[in-house]
């Protein structure tokens, strides 16, 4: 992807975010990643990339 995709895609998950409302954003952004991760096709993939997600988030909050 290129990254005028990439700001495309972060644009239409921030439009989602803001129309989920505050007290569904946490599941919305649940069922994109369960899509992407059906999408994807490899389980094992999915996961990797979850707990690379966490590892990015968790090197985030300490620096």
């Amino acid at each position: 992807m290129q990254q005028a995709d990439i700001e495309a895609v972060y644009e239409s998950l921030a439009t989602g975010i803001d129309a989920a409302g505050e007290a569904e954003a946490e599941i919305f952004l649940a069922r994109v990643c369960l899509l992407f991760a059906r999408e994807l096709g490899d389980r094992d993939r999915a996961l990797e990339l979850i707990g690379q997600a966490l590892r990015t988030h968790e090197g985030a909050a300490e620096g």
